[in-house]
Order: C-alpha cells, then sequence, then structure tokens
C-alpha cells in the first residue's frame, strides 16, 4: 500500500472511514489530557474501515468493519495490517500486534465492546456514531464526530417529524400532553425501553424480539434519506467525469488502454447500480410512508417495509456508504487539476482507486495486506 493513490482511501472525511490515529494526534495537541477514542493506547493509531466481506459468516451482514494496523504510525500510508473486528482471533491479533504489554484485560473488554458497536452500523457517518455511542452510554470525545451542533439538530428535526404520525396512531392519547409525547418520541430515538414502546411495536405488528432492532433501524434509514440528498451533488460530477472521460489513443500501449476502458465501464456501472439500490429502498419507503400517513389509503406496505427494515437499512448503507466513499476520493484526487483534466498517471490512479471501492474484498483474513 505504499502508492500515494491509496492516501484518500484512509482519510478523515470518508463516510466509510474512522481514522482514529489522525483525529487522536488532532485531538491530543489541543487537549493533551483527554481521553482517545480507544482505552488501549496503542489501539488509538489504527483506521477503521467499513469494507466488503466476500465470506460473510452464515447470519451476518457482508458489511464488515476493518481494523488497519500501519507499520508506521507516524504515516499511515506506508501500508500496514488488518483484521476484521467479527474474526474470532481478534483478540490474540490485537495482542500479537501490540505486545502483552501494550493491551491490558479491562481495557481491551471495554475496545472490543466500541468495535462491537462500530460493527453494528453499515457506515460511519459521524452522525450515526455519536447517535450510536450517546444511546450506548459509551463517553467518547466529540472530536471523533465532527458534528456540528446546526447540522445535529437539521437530521434530528427532520427525523423526528418522521416519528410523529407513528406516536399520533399508536398513543392517540398522548398527543394531548406534549410531555408525554416528547417522552415516546425520545423513546423511539434511544431505542431502548421496550416496554413503552410496546403499544407501537404491537400496532406495527413487529415481530418479537426484534422490535428495537427494527426501530434503530428505521431511524438509521431516515438519516440515510436526508444524506442522500446532500451525498448526490458530488456523486453526479464523478459520474458525469466518468461518463465524458476519454482514454487517449496511442498515449499508452493498447492492452493497457483496453484494461483502463474495462475498468472504466465496470465503474461507470457499479457507480449507478449503487445509486439505484439506494433510490430504490428510499423510494419504496416513502411511497409506504405516505400511503399510510399522507394519503391514509394502505397501511400494507408500510407495516411490511418495517419487518424487513432492518435488511433495507444496511443495503443503504452499504450502497451510500461505498458511492460516498468514491466520490470523496475521486474529489481529494482529480480537483487539483484545472477542470479535473488528469495525466495518464494519475488518472490511472485515480480508476484504479474507484475500481478497489466497488470491488468485493478477497477474503477477510488476519494480518493480510491491504
Amino acid at each position: 500500500m505504499a502508492s500515494e493513490y491509496f492516501k484518500p482511501m484512509l482519510d478523515v472525511g470518508s463516510p466509510r472511514v474512522l481514522n482514529c490515529n489522525v483525529l487522536t494526534r488532532r485531538l491530543m495537541a489541543k487537549e493533551p489530557t483527554a481521553q482517545a477514542f480507544f482505552r488501549n493506547k496503542p489501539m488509538n493509531n489504527m483506521v477503521l474501515i467499513k469494507d466488503t466481506i466476500d465470506d460473510a459468516p452464515a447470519g451476518r451482514s457482508s458489511i464488515g468493519t476493518k481494523l488497519y494496523f500501519p507499520f508506521n504510525q507516524n504515516d499511515v500510508y506506508e501500508g500496514g495490517r488488518t483484521i476484521f473486528a467479527h474474526d474470532k482471533h481478534l483478540e490474540a491479533a490485537l495482542k500479537e500486534i501490540f505486545g502483552e504489554g501494550g493491551v491490558t484485560k479491562e481495557a481491551l473488554e471495554q475496545d472490543i465492546r466500541v468495535l462491537s458497536v462500530l460493527d453494528r452500523l453499515p457506515s460511519m457517518d459521524p452522525f450515526l456514531l455519536k447517535d450510536v455511542f450517546i444511546n450506548e452510554k459509551i463517553d467518547i470525545h466529540e472530536s471523533y464526530f465532527e458534528v456540528g451542533k446546526e447540522f445535529w439538530n437539521q437530521i434530528e428535526l427532520f427525523i423526528l417529524q418522521k416519528f410523529e404520525p407513528l406516536i399520533r396512531a399508536a398513543f392517540p392519547d398522548a398527543m394531548a400532553s406534549d410531555e408525554r409525547s416528547r417522552k415516546l418520541i425520545e423513546n423511539i430515538w434511544e431505542c431502548h425501553d421496550l416496554e413503552v414502546l410496546g403499544p407501537l411495536a404491537t400496532a406495527l405488528r413487529l415481530p418479537k424480539g426484534e422490535e428495537l432492532q427494527i426501530f434503530s433501524a428505521w431511524k438509521g434509514i431516515n438519516f440515510y434519506s436526508f444524506q442522500s440528498d446532500r451525498a448526490r451533488p458530488l456523486m453526479m460530477d464523478m459520474l458525469t467525469w466518468l461518463k465524458e472521460l476519454k482514454i487517449p489513443v496511442g498515449a499508452v500501449p493498447s492492452a493497457e488502454r483496453n484494461e483502463i476502458k474495462a475498468m472504466l465501464e465496470l465503474i461507470k456501472t457499479q457507480v449507478v447500480a449503487e445509486w439505484r439500490i439506494a433510490e430504490t429502498v428510499l423510494r419504496e419507503y416513502q411511497d409506504a410512508y405516505d400511503k399510510m400517513f399522507k394519503h391514509k389509503v394502505s397501511s400494507t406496505e408500510f407495516l411490511a417495509f418495517m419487518k424487513r427494515s432492518n435488511t433495507a437499512y444496511w443495503a443503504l448503507g452499504n450502497a451510500l456508504g461505498k458511492v460516498g466513499h468514491a466520490s470523496y476520493c475521486w474529489d481529494a484526487m482529480s480537483k487539483r487539476f484545472p477542470e479535473r483534466k488528469l495525466p495518464w498517471e494519475q488518472l490511472t490512479e485515480v480508476l484504479k482507486l474507484l475500481a478497489k471501492i466497488f470491488k468485493p474484498t478477497a477474503k477477510a483474513a488476519t494480518g493480510s495486506s491491504w
């Protein structure tokens, strides 16, 4: 991973990356005594990346949390080793990499809990990170989330407006009391108290034992609905650039040119395919929601959607995460060139990187090179 073109893959700013290494350095420069993300100090040199698991175990999502351990903690771009957070050898791998004295048992238990929380998310969007750690009552310094108060309030208002019709439908008496309706909405937001949310779960006919998971997924879908509008302009700019890109004739050997052309076509196809997945999920959700709460003509579609909302949540997060990650990397690597016209060497690097983002990981192996 010595090539510079992989640098944006690890940068802060992508919806699929949590660069603890950079964020911890920034935090310590401002607050030397602050609590870092992980309790075991060496673990804060890692970069956490959402990536596809080609051989996902039965019963889990195909999206995993990859832990990237740089060979040089002062320069994460020189290369490193990886392991997925769900790997059964994770604890042993951490002890091997950091040494028996590098991690302590109590702190490691807490850090593995943090990793397990992250592994429940389909992307590393700062809003989702901040929200899940607040709800789990895990104290993480806010500098790791970079969510401005105004932006947080915008998302919160958007999602709460989606919640209100369900509260009205399931708890008609509660709407007469601002205090009770506020508490009910807070309970949906936190997705913790099933006793309070029982009537709503019953009204929605949610499967027993899956109620809180479904409410959590529903909140995530609403977040991605909000976020998709923000992601669309940059994605469209990237797609337009890809469609208008001409591979020069005669500048390089024909075999190389053909390989790059094939790569370009694959990338264009995948960008469109992933965005379609996101749009399909969001359209299905909005149509079902409108039929039940806006037009009041049918509840069937919405009730059915809620039952499979966890699957929809992960599909949506994966699709938007890939497109957002690709858009971020493309923008970071091309914007310094006038009209984004890249020399051949830089052009091939960008295309290789985009192809890597859309290509499934070969194997979730301990210590594999990334």
